[in-house]
């Protein structure tokens, strides 16, 4: 399968509701108290040979820094995560962007492993985090990936 990276458009918009609310219960992601629509963001899709997607990322873009709100790949292992955060990073330095940051939850073991991969470095734990997120959105399950309980928020980094 060959895949296709581009910027998401305005057009993709439906596709990518349905990715987010298949993948995180809803495009509304919740950050330090804050409900973002991850699907109004910037970002790339993957598309396969077909012009189905097959990956998005979507990004919070500040002026020092980029935060990758959400990334998914519909075929894990397949390489399709890397290619969308290559294209991320490209843009990034492209717009004179220095730093890559992306959050995760404590159960996902697999994000730490990807990311620590890709030069990304642990930067902070915040305790209890995604414990008072639930309180604000409740639809956060109690145990996540390997059966393990969902507390604490993960702050991973890289810089370009």
């Amino acid at each position: 399968m060959t895949v296709t990276i581009r910027a998401k458009t305005e057009d993709d918009h439906a596709a990518v509701v349905e990715l987010l609310t298949r993948r995180w219960t809803s495009p509304e992601i919740l950050i330090e108290g804050e409900m973002i629509d991850a699907s109004r963001l910037p970002g790339f899709i993957a598309l396969d040979d077909d012009g189905e997607m097959v990956g998005l990322v979507t990004l919070i873009q500040r002026a020092s820094e980029w935060e990758i709100l959400t990334l998914d790949s519909l075929n894990r292992w397949g390489g399709i995560g890397t290619l969308l955060l290559k294209a991320v990073a490209g843009a990034a330095v492209e717009n004179g962007i220095r730093r890559l940051l992306v959050r995760t939850s404590n159960d996902n073991l697999d994000a730490f492993r990807f990311y620590q991969r890709r030069d990304f470095r642990l930067e902070k734990i915040v305790p209890g985090a995604i414990d008072e997120e639930r309180k604000l959105k409740p639809e956060i399950p109690m145990l996540g990936e390997y059966g393990i309980p969902i507390r604490d928020e993960v702050v991973f980094a890289r810089r370009l």
